[in-house]
C-alpha cells in the first residue's frame, strides 16, 4: 500500500462524505489533514480520481468485509460514493460488529489477514509521502445516520530545517539532507501503529539539494529562518536512532545517523572567510596544487542525529551556524565547490590556514550548535460541513 502527497499538515478539515441516494448504504464522516505542499483536505480528496481505500472485517468472525474498496467524488453528481458496487450495511445482527480500516490514497493493494502493511518511503523529495491512515472499531449494529466517522491520521514524521547566524554574520547553505536513516517499516491499522521499524540504515533523504540561492542565503539572522526545501517538507519513517550515536573514534560514518549540511560561512560587512572560501584561488594549496576551481568552496559537515521520531509529529531542526557552535562536524576532507563537487582542496581554516582533520569539529573549542523543536502535528478538528 503506496500513497503519494506531499509535505506537512497544519490544521484538520472535517466534512460529511456520504451518498444520500440510499439510506442504507454505508457513507463516511471524515477529518483529513492539510497540508503545506499538496493540501490533503476534502478539496483535494474531490480531485483525487482514485479517492481512498477502505477495508472491512466481521468483527464476530474476523472475515473480510470490504476488501480495498475504493471510495471516491464524483465531480459531475457532486456525491461521494463507492467505486463499483455499492456497500450496504449488514441486516443480521450475526454480521456485527464491524471494524472498518481506511488510508489515504487509493492504490490497489490487498490488505494482509492480520492488518498489517509494509511501507517504503520513496528515495527522493519528489516522492516524499504523506501517509494518512484511520480506522472505525467495534461498530456493534448500524448506525442511525449510516455513516462512520474517519479521523485519519499522519502515520510518518515531518522533518523540517531552520537557521540561526548572529550579528554581522552571512551563511549560504548549498544543501541538507538526513543520511543513515531507515525507510522501511510495518504498520498495524488494528492499533494505529508502527509494530516493526527499520532493521537498517542506509538511506538518505535530500532536503535541499539546489545551488546556493538567494533564498538559502542568512544574513544577520539572529532568530530561526526556515530554509527553503527543494520539494517541502521530508516525510520519513518513525524509528528509533538513539542507539545510533556519533563515535569520534572512527574517521567516517559508517555506523552513525547524521543531518548533512554544506555551507560556507563569512562576516557581512567585511566579507571576511569564516568557514569555506568565497573566491577558491585564496586558498593557500590551489597554486601548488594546479586547481582550476573556480568560485566559492564549501564545507560539508555532519550533525549527530541520537533522537526518536514518533508517528505524526512534526520535528523543526534549527542549525546554529555561528560563533556559539561548533558549526558541525567535518565529514569531508576537501571542500565542495559551487556545484556540489569535491573540489579537489583540502578544508582548511581560512584565518589560520591549517588544515583541518575528518571528523574534527570546524571550531574545535565549541559545542555542537544543534536543536530540536516538536510541534503536534494535525490535533485540530473543525465541527462537521452539513
Amino acid at each position: 500500500m503506496t500513497a503519494l502527497i506531499l509535505a506537512g499538515c497544519s490544521k484538520d478539515e472535517v466534512s460529511n462524505i456520504n451518498n444520500r441516494d440510499d439510506a442504507n448504504i454505508i457513507g463516511f464522516e471524515l477529518s483529513t489533514g492539510k497540508t503545506k505542499a499538496h493540501v490533503v483536505d476534502l478539496d483535494a480528496l474531490q480531485l483525487d480520481a482514485d479517492g481512498f481505500g477502505v477495508f472491512a472485517t466481521n468483527g464476530a468472525t474476523s472475515k473480510a468485509f470490504i476488501n480495498n474498496s475504493a471510495y471516491r467524488y464524483n465531480t459531475t453528481t457532486y456525491f461521494w460514493g463507492w467505486v463499483g458496487n455499492k456497500v450496504k450495511w449488514p441486516e443480521e445482527a450475526e454480521d456485527y460488529p464491524i471494524n472498518f480500516y481506511a488510508y489515504y490514497p487509493f492504490s490497489s493493494a490487498s490488505l494482509n489477514v492480520d492488518l498489517n502493511a509494509v511501507y517504503i518511503v520513496a528515495g527522493t523529495p519528489e516522492a516524499q509521502v504523506d501517509l494518512l491512515a484511520a480506522n472505525h472499531i467495534g461498530i456493534a449494529d448500524r448506525p442511525v445516520s449510516s455513516d462512520v466517522s474517519l479521523a485519519f491520521k499522519h502515520i510518518l514524521s515531518k522533518i523540517d530545517f531552520r537557521v540561526v547566524t548572529s550579528v554581522d554574520i552571512t551563511v549560504e547553505v548549498q544543501s541538507i539532507a538526513v543520511r543513515k536513516v531507515g525507510n522501511q517499516g510495518t504498520f498495524n491499522f488494528s492499533s494505529l501503529t508502527w509494530t516493526s521499524s527499520p532493521g537498517t540504515w542506509s538511506s538518505g533523504y535530500n532536503y535541499m539539494t539546489a545551488p546556493v540561492i538567494p533564498d538559502n542565503k542568512f544574513v544577520d539572522e539572529t532568530n530561526p529562518k526556515n530554509v527553503t526545501g527543494s520539494s517541502g517538507s521530508l516525510m520519513l519513517m518513525p524509528q528509533d536512532l538513539s542507539t545510533r550515536k556519533w563515535d569520534k573514534t572512527v574517521s567516517g560514518l559508517n555506523s552513525q545517523s547524521y543531518i548533512e549540511v554544506v555551507y560556507r560561512m563569512y562576516e557581512t560587512t567585511s566579507r571576511k572567510d569564516i568557514v569555506g572560501y568565497t573566491d577558491a584561488t585564496k586558498h593557500p594549496e590551489y597554486s601548488t596544487m594546479g586547481s582550476t576551481v573556480t568560485g566559492p568552496l564549501f564545507v560539508k559537515v555532519g550533525y549527530p542525529l541520537p533522537t526518536n521520531w514518533l508517528m505524526s509529529k512534526a520535528y523543526a531542526y534549527t542549525v546554529y551556524l555561528n560563533e556559539d557552535s561548533s558549526g558541525g562536524n567535518l565529514i569531508e576532507e576537501n571542500f565542495i565547490d559551487e556545484d556540489g563537487d569535491d573540489s579537489g582542496l583540502p578544508v582548511v581554516n581560512p584565518e589560520t590556514e591549517e588544515s583541518i582533520d575528518k571528523p574534527s569539529p570546524i571550531f574545535p573549542d565549541q559545542p555542537i550548535g544543534f536543536n530540536v523543536n516538536v510541534d503536534n502535528w494535525g490535533t485540530e478538528v473543525e465541527n462537521p460541513i452539513q
